[in-house]
């Protein structure tokens, strides 16, 4: 654990990447605040610099004045308020996050504000589970729908889930190099997929890497999903198209991020966590694995003007 001397030491000190949990059903303009909250709060607590002071003549003017030193009450944290306020801090998040989906949030506090923009351009790869549950359809493909089908699942099984996820994985990798517009088997095709993950220019486009069924326990299962440029939305239809082709009807119960490139479940800091001591031992941490990952923030893989 860190301590702090004084505020003015530990405020210099907050300028870096900050690994989260991000619950579900919280917002990420949430989560900003209850951080800057708290920060506040632990800096205001500990040892400030001295009161101003301010010159005070005294005595009798017709006679020799005496000149002194008092302290200024108006510098005063009861009288000008406390030192520390939430628009003192810069905050802004790598990887957006929608409300119902929890798990690794990346944020960038003051100066780390540029690490996270760097780390959305560089089109970092996200891993994801995506839990779902057999027999039931809703209009917004998640729990929370309105029921629009109910069908049967008991044909279902864990081969053919597997079946269905491969061919999807082969379709969304085949049509990244399609989109390419090179030949399948030519030798630039070749050198263009050893050079890593292709990336899309747009990041607009979403790219599936790579799915996998990881839990089966009808009606609940649950999906492992690697990624680049995904959304909420877009998982939950993932869902609801397996459904589909497995000949009945499936909706997502939750999505968890767990993991943004090198930045995994492990590194994220809980709610109860969310304390200048504990975020300043986070920020250590990040910025140790962006100096051993250079190519976190720039990539060599290739990348594709999809």
């Amino acid at each position: 654990m860190v301590y702090f001397r004084d505020a003015a030491t530990a405020f210099k000190s907050l300028n870096g990447l900050l690994c989260v949990y991000k619950p579900a059903c919280v917002s990420i303009k949430q989560v900003q605040k209850t951080i800057k909250t708290n920060l506040c709060r632990d800096l205001n607590a500990l040892p400030d610099r001295p009161l101003e002071q301010r010159v005070e003549i005294v005595g009798p003017t017709n006679e020799p004045m005496e000149v002194k030193l008092v302290p200024n009450y108006a510098d005063h944290p009861l009288a000008c308020g406390p030192r520390y306020i939430n628009e003192d801090f810069r905050c802004s998040w790598g990887i957006h996050l929608g409300l119902f989906t929890s798990g690794v949030l990346l944020l960038g506090i003051n100066d780390g504000t540029r690490l996270t923009y760097q780390l959305n351009t560089a089109r970092i790869t996200r891993a994801y589970k995506i839990h779902g549950q057999l027999g039931k359809a809703t209009d917004t493909y998640f729990w929370n729908g309105r029921t629009m089908e109910r069908t049967t699942f008991g044909h279902v099984t864990r081969e053919k889930i597997d079946s269905v996820v491969a061919h999807m994985q082969a379709a969304h990798q085949k049509t990244m190099f399609e989109l390419s517009g090179l030949h399948m088997e030519s030798e630039t095709m070749y050198e263009l997929a050893t050079q890593g993950p292709i990336r899309p220019a747009n990041n607009k486009l979403p790219v599936i890497y790579g799915i996998k069924c990881v839990y089966f326990d009808p009606p609940n299962f649950t999906l492992e999903i690697q990624s680049v440029n995904e959304y909420e939305k877009y998982l939950w239809t993932l869902v609801h198209d397996l459904g589909v082709q497995l000949k009945t009807s499936a909706h997502c119960t939750g999505v968890q991020c767990i993991r943004q490139g090198k930045f995994n479940v492990d590194l994220a800091l809980l709610r109860k966590h969310w304390q200048l001591e504990h975020i300043a031992v986070n920020m250590d941490r990040c910025r140790e694995i962006l100096e051993e990952n250079e190519g976190l923030v720039r990539p060599k893989s290739a990348k594709l003007n999809l």
